[in-house]
């Protein structure tokens, strides 16, 4: 599934049959005015996939570096957010300690198991999270974004709904991090 078809999905979510059409190729009366409204469409995606991807279902990578008592993080072949793991490479684990340039663990060869941020997406790429079901979910997300910038508050809120527990739902099934509710 490509961004573009979740951006259609999305669309449709909203209620937004016309925007749908423009997406599909079917060209609108104002043009502009669908090319302005695909935009935004495309922000809310991004903002969707870096919400669940940094506090929900972390996008996990697995690289061996060699240390020589520290790791740089200029490294890794993508930044890290989390450092999850080291490991040796026969699978133990290492103590380590991350820190502001790197992460200090023993001298040798590491396994280092971390989540990264996704990349910002135009409408021909491929999304970051592509389990199934992630396609719904990412739409679900950007339609709740989408109608909260558009001014359309009770579709909002009722997409917020849905979105909150489609997420939930991909939190119990993944093993992903579900924040609870305070209330202060």
């Amino acid at each position: 599934m490509r961004v573009k078809e979740i951006l259609l999905l999305a669309a449709e979510l909203c209620g937004r049959r016309d925007l749908a059409d423009y997406l599909q190729g079917k060209n609108g009366e104002d043009a502009a005015a669908f090319a302005r409204e695909t935009d935004t469409l495309l922000r809310c995606y991004n903002l969707t996939e870096n919400e669940i991807a940094l506090d929900y279902l972390p996008l996990k990578r697995e690289e061996s570096l060699y240390s020589d008592g520290m790791i740089p993080y200029t490294a890794f072949a993508l930044a890290p957010v989390e450092i999850f793991s080291v490991r040796d490479s026969s699978g133990q684990r290492l103590p380590f300690t991350a820190g502001e340039t790197g992460i200090r663990v023993r001298a040798g060869e590491a396994v280092v198991v971390y989540s990264v941020r996704p990349h910002t997406k135009n409408m021909s790429d491929v999304p970051s999270l592509d389990r199934k079901g992630d396609g719904r979910l990412l739409a679900l997300g950007t339609a709740c974004e989408y109608a909260l910038m558009s001014g359309m508050f009770e579709a909002a809120s009722l997409l917020e709904r849905r979105y909150r527990d489609a997420l939930a739902c991909a939190c119990r099934e993944r093993g992903g991090r579900l924040k609870l509710r305070r209330w202060v």
